[in-house]
């Protein structure tokens, strides 16, 4: 099955992933969660989130939203 990861970090931090079925739901998740600010130790920091095509996944092994 194709699907889209979204993929969000914090500085160079990876802080979670969530696969989509759509790329409409992937880049509007995206936009919501992208530039947020969290209080880190070292700071303020905002989340950077980004969408990526994921060519085979096996929907066993991971849930699809």
């Amino acid at each position: 099955m194709t699907a889209f990861i979204l993929s969000c970090m914090v500085g160079a931090a990876d802080v979670g992933s969530v696969y989509f079925r759509s790329i409409n739901d992937c880049i509007y998740y995206a936009d919501k969660l992208s530039g947020q600010q969290i209080k880190t130790e070292e700071g303020m920091k905002s989340y950077d989130c980004i969408c990526k095509l994921v060519p085979y996944i096996s929907k066993d092994k991971v849930r699809i939203y």
